[in-house]
């Protein structure tokens, strides 16, 4: 009786019918302590023999006449068949039974009313069921027909929601079609940006490394060396812009991810005030270097560090009067951080622009000086991507008394 309140319990979490049939076969046998045990299913006119756990081979698979195998019989009947020995009762064929280990058997129908099946135990033995084991089939065979009923209701239910589901699909196809429209032409558009990026950065490589072969000539006069400084300037500020289109097109795909080494930040603030002072001197303008830091190693993606100030100094320097100065400040920020801050002169951010100038394609309003106006809405996004790519921050604020503060904190990483 303990057994089967377990088997009970079992059949009442069963989702699906081939989870019964594993019960109740094992239990089955487990009751009565038989050698086989068959699940057989009511299909129309015939006996579908759907599982079975037995010492041999019984007739899982196969499928009879009910009013010719004793499956049948009990359906038929309602009632339980209780067979000592099979090859005396006349209700056995006995021809189907000849090639398995079968003597005696027990077979009760799966519910009294309209029976769906039937429950099957096998002794390989001469052996007639005692009314208890008779009575816990029976009981078996109720708990199962419960079962059953559960999982046909659930799956009506399970059929129906996917029903709705399909006319509510049926109902949104339209704004699907939009959105695959949508998205359609968005991987337009980042494939074009991938040729323009191919398409810019191959000739503004080509010019900046011929521009470094003649400034390395030592028979330029200061006008042609000021003048290829210039041409240098311009190509590396292209070649910029498509690494930085390309970094966010990657992050909008999910592919972008900072590659940190241990480097010399000072080397690398020197290097980047080299590399952009000659767009400085185009501008008429100065570019200086702070280092206020009492260390400068740190990890970081040195590339990806170099280029988010080459893009601050760029913007700070489109926005700076002539004869103005840029500043580049690095210390020490809190928590052990390095901030780095790109300070102008210029006419300063509006309050309510600091957080969207950062977005991608956002500049300015019109109306500003004509040099603030050149840029394509690109550099502060890639900046932002880098640095917190990082692990860092980046934000604007004022730089009393004119002009505006780009500071980058990033975790010192060691």
């Amino acid at each position: 009786m303990e057994r089967l309140i377990s088997v009970v319990q079992e059949l009442s979490l069963a989702h699906d019918l081939p989870s019964i049939m594993t019960i109740v076969k094992r239990a089955a046998r487990e009751l009565t302590g038989a050698d086989g045990a068959t699940f057989v299913l009511r299909d129309g006119p015939y006996c579908y023999y759907a599982d079975e756990d037995a010492v041999g081979p019984l007739w899982k698979g196969k499928r009879f006449p009910l009013e010719t195998c004793i499956s049948g019989w009990s359906m038929l009947h309602r009632q339980a068949a209780i067979i000592e020995d099979i090859y005396v009762d006349p209700r056995i064929p006995t021809d189907a039974y000849a090639p398995t280990f079968v003597k005696s058997l027990v077979m009760v129908p799966i519910r009294t009313v309209s029976p769906v099946g039937a429950i099957g135990n096998y002794w390989a033995r001469k052996r007639l069921a005692s009314p208890e084991e008779v009575r816990l089939l029976a009981a078996l065979a109720d708990s199962t027909s419960v079962a059953m009923e559960n999982v046909q209701l659930s799956q009506t239910l399970e059929r129906r929601v996917q029903e709705r589901t399909v006319e509510l699909l049926a109902s949104r196809e339209e704004l699907a079609a939009k959105h695959d429209a949508l998205v359609h032409m968005q991987r337009q558009k980042e494939e074009l940006a991938a040729h323009l990026v191919h398409d810019l950065k191959s000739p503004a490589s080509g010019i900046m490394l011929s521009c470094m072969c003649r400034l390395r000539s030592t028979g330029l006069s200061d006008a042609d060396r000021k003048r290829w400084k210039r041409i240098y300037a311009g190509a590396e500020g292209i070649n910029r812009m498509a690494l930085d289109l390309l970094d966010i097109t990657r992050s909008e795909d999910g592919v972008f991810t900072p590659n940190p080494c241990d480097m010399d930040l000072q080397g690398l603030l020197e290097e980047v005030v080299e590399m952009m002072s000659p767009l400085a001197e185009g501008c008429e303008q100065r570019l200086e270097l702070r280092m206020e830091l009492d260390w400068t190693a740190l990890r970081a993606d040195e590339e990806l560090l170099r280029r988010v100030l080459q893009n601050l100094i760029d913007n700070a320097l489109r926005h700076n009067p002539p004869g103005g100065t840029v500043q580049l400040l690095a210390r020490e920020g809190a928590a052990g951080e390095v901030e780095l801050r790109v300070l102008d002169q210029g006419p300063g951010i509006p309050a309510e622009m600091r957080q969207a100038i950062f977005d991608k394609y956002k500049r300015l309003a019109p109306g500003r000086d004509e040099r603030t106006l050149c840029g394509r809405g690109l550099g502060l996004t890639f900046c932002k991507l880098a640095v917190q790519g990082h692990g860092g921050s980046i934000a604007v604020e004022a730089n009393p008394p004119r002009g505006s503060a780009f500071i980058v904190r990033l975790p010192r990483g060691r």
